[in-house]
Formats: structure tokens, sequence, C-alpha cells
């Protein structure tokens, strides 16, 4: 249930009691700047008198389930749909102010922008191909789209410890190969701005300030299938005719996992499958049937795939606390969805400069170390970004309103996204309104 490293390796926590009925006292054993935004704010609750009695928590069906938060009432729960009434004992008076919520199940982009089109439900988060004309021009009045591009990146996602992936060579060379620019236009719809090779041009982009690491950042982000192919030869990789094979004597093969019905990252890895084939990788699209055969092979990396990152949006530490710090470091074959190392990946110099950085509140300070951290980044190079994650939000003014957009911007605007989804439960108004 620890899902933050509370009780793991390099935790910070000294102890924990309560005051009262309804204060916790946390004591650290030494100060950090980013416990809440990358420790608390990540943490969930769950009722002592139920979970302290389960012996294999891992394998345990909750029949009863409990909620938290400004719904916490379960009316429904079905493989189809879930409904959340309104809890009325919620500290924020007069809030929620809509008395439930309901999930509906959808298999596909497809099938959710179905759903909405037609009616039958008010608010989705995923991606519509050239949208004005799917959706927002069905009724201009009512249906709208907001796409933040104030995000992480998705990246491609290899288990680091499993050979040739865990040659920074390997990944270099295939950040070389993938042309971002066309994923980003006819995969994504030109939605998803394509990154450099350290991805925090979307959503902390101020942050990369050195012109050197700027510069290189670029540079092994451009497309160059010329260049890939030295850069594996040199690194000891070879040409049997067309096909690669790594240092070992072994052909490279690469394929990239995908949910079906998830039909931009479909397109977007048609695109990067036939950039690797290029540089003489055998490398094909896997569909996966649904989120249950995805997920749990996707968060452990057991094989390659598109994901996005998990990490706090406080400051850059995050970012680089996930994919850089043996803190947080996940072994091979387990799932990344703790601490956001997907990878399965650690460096101990980048751990010894987020230790430092934590210990500072000196915005100046957290910059100087942020600049070698990019460095050490683009030395590893642990995931290769590809394209900013768009923050998909269509959703209709017919019934609510004041939903989160790019002129009411509160956080998050993916409804599953924790925290940020409590701003959008609490201040979404019942009441049609012309207008975003």
């Amino acid at each position: 249930m620890d899902r933050v490293g509370l009780t793991g390796v390099g935790n910070n926590i000294a102890s924990v009691k309560a005051r009262g009925a309804y204060k916790v006292v946390v004591k650290l054993k030494s100060p950090d700047s980013q416990f809440i935004s990358v420790t608390v704010n990540r943490l969930f609750i769950v009722p002592r008198h139920v979970w302290a009695k389960v012996k294999d928590v891992a394998n345990f069906n909750n029949t009863k389930p409990v909620g938290s938060g400004p719904y916490n009432v379960i009316t429904r729960f079905t493989a189809q749909d879930y409904v959340f009434g309104k809890n009325p004992g919620y500290w924020q008076k007069g809030k929620p102010k809509i008395p439930c919520l309901e999930y509906v199940q959808a298999s596909s982009n497809d099938a959710a922008l179905a759903l909405i089109q037609s009616g039958q439900v008010d608010w989705t988060h995923n991606f519509v191909p050239n949208v004005e004309k799917a959706y927002v021009a069905k009724d201009r009045k009512h249906f709208h789209a907001f796409y933040a591009t104030k995000a992480y990146p998705v990246s491609l996602l290899l288990d680091t410890s499993k050979y040739p992936y865990s040659l920074a060579s390997f990944r270099k060379a295939l950040s070389r190969a993938i042309d971002r620019q066309t994923v980003s236009k006819l995969g994504e719809y030109g939605y998803a701005p394509p990154t450099d090779a350290i991805g925090l041009n979307g959503l902390f982009p101020n942050w990369v300030s050195d012109p050197k690491v700027k510069a290189r950042a670029k540079t092994m982000s451009t497309y160059s299938p010329s260049v890939a192919k030295k850069m594996l030869t040199d690194a000891g990789f070879a040409y049997h005719g067309s096909r690669l094979y790594d240092p070992r004597g072994d052909a490279v093969k690469l394929d990239i996992h995908v949910i079906a019905g998830w039909s931009d990252w479909v397109a977007s890895n048609q695109i990067i499958t036939r950039n690797l084939r290029d540089i003489g990788i055998d490398s094909n699209v896997e569909l996966e049937p649904d989120w249950g055969a995805w997920q749990p092979s996707a968060y452990a990396t057991k094989f390659p795939t598109l994901l996005w990152q998990a990490a706090s949006q406080g400051s850059p530490y995050g970012y680089f606390y996930s994919n850089l710090s043996q803190n947080a470091y996940v072994p091979p074959g387990e799932s990344g969805e703790t601490t956001g190392n997907w990878s399965h990946f650690a460096d101990p110099k980048a751990t010894g400069l987020l230790n430092k950085w934590k210990v500072t509140l000196k915005e100046k300070k957290q910059r100087q170390l942020a600049t070698k951290l990019q460095g050490i980044f683009l030395d590893d190079l642990p995931i290769v970004p590809i394209f900013i994650g768009p923050r998909w939000s269509t959703y209709s003014t017919r019934y609510f309103h004041c939903y989160c957009t790019k002129k009411n911007f509160f956080g998050d605007p993916i409804f599953t996204t924790f925290p940020d989804n409590i701003l959008s439960f609490t201040r979404i108004c019942p009441g049609g309104k012309v207008g975003p």
C-alpha cells in the first residue's frame, strides 16, 4: 500500500502521529522542500479497520469499497460504470456542487467520442482527431475542447536492465532515429508538440537555461537515421545487409505494445517502428486488446511501450527523481507506478544532487542543481522523450460548467489525475451555459 516510498529506501519520515481527531503530525529526519509535492500529494488514505486485517493486499477483492474526498458514497460499481455520491460531511461548505459522478467505460477513443457526441457523457479525456470538426462543430454553443500542453513528455520506455536496452549508446541512437515532427503532426494530429531529449519543454522550459545543455538536448532529439546508424556502429553494433546486430551478435528486435483502441498512440507507434526499421531494427506495433492486457506489463516495462511520466509537477525535481534517483528505483519486473521509475534505472551521482536539492528552498541553488541533472540525464538517457503528453479534455456545457479551461486554468483538466481532480470536482457547477 506504500505507493510513494514512505517506508522504502531513502524515506525521510521519522514519525507519524495523530493529534486530536482531525490532525496528523509528520516529523522528518531532515529538511525536505519537496515533501508535500513529491510525497504527500501522491498519498492515498485507506481505512485501517479494513486493511489492517488483509494479509494478501495484492489479491484482496474489496467488495465494500469506501471512498474519501468530495465524493465518498459508492452507489454502484460494475464493469460498465461506477457512481460516486456526494460526501455529506465534506469539509468545504457547499461543496461539491454536483450530487454525483458517473464514470462510464469506453473501450476506445472512437467509443468515447461517440458517447460525448450523443450527449450520453459530459466530459472525456481522450484523443479526438480533428476535434473541431468531429466534436466542437456539432454544437458550438456547448461543445468544447481544451488540450493543455503544459505537461511532461510521453516517452519510449524500455527496461534498461535488459540488453541491449541497457546500453546508453543504443538509447541515444534510438532518439536520433525517431522522427518526432512526423509523430507529432500525423500520429498526434499536431496536438502534441515534439520534445527535445530532456523532455521538459512543455512543463518547465525555463528550467533548461544553460545554452550548451539546451543545444545538446536539441541535437540529441534531431531526426537523422544516418547519424543513428553511425552511433550504433561506433558502439560496436554491426550491419549484415540491412539488419542491425548488437555487439553480442544477435539481431536487434524492438516491438512496441499499445492498446488497440488508442488510435493516436497506434498511429504514433506505426511511425516510430517504421523509423526503427529504417536503421535495421526488426520493429513492429503489437496491439493489446484492452487496459487489463496492456497495463500490468507496460507499468513494469516487460515490453517496450510509450508511457507518460508519473512525477510531481511543483518543479522538475519530481521528473529527475523518478528517472534518476536510487531512492525511486524499482527492480526489473515490478511496476514503476509507485515512483514513476518505469525504466528501472538509477544514477548515484544524480541521487546525490537530488538529495542536495530537497534540502534547499533557494531557487538559484535548485536551478544550478537542475542544470547538472540535465547533463546527467542526457548522458544516461534513461527514457526517450518523444512528445508532450496533452491533457485531453473534451466537455459539454449543456448541463454543467466551471470546467478547467484556457482562461480558467486551475489544474490538470484530466479527471483521473490526483490530486488535481479534487479541484475540478469541487468547482464544476450545475446548470447549462453557452460558451466555455
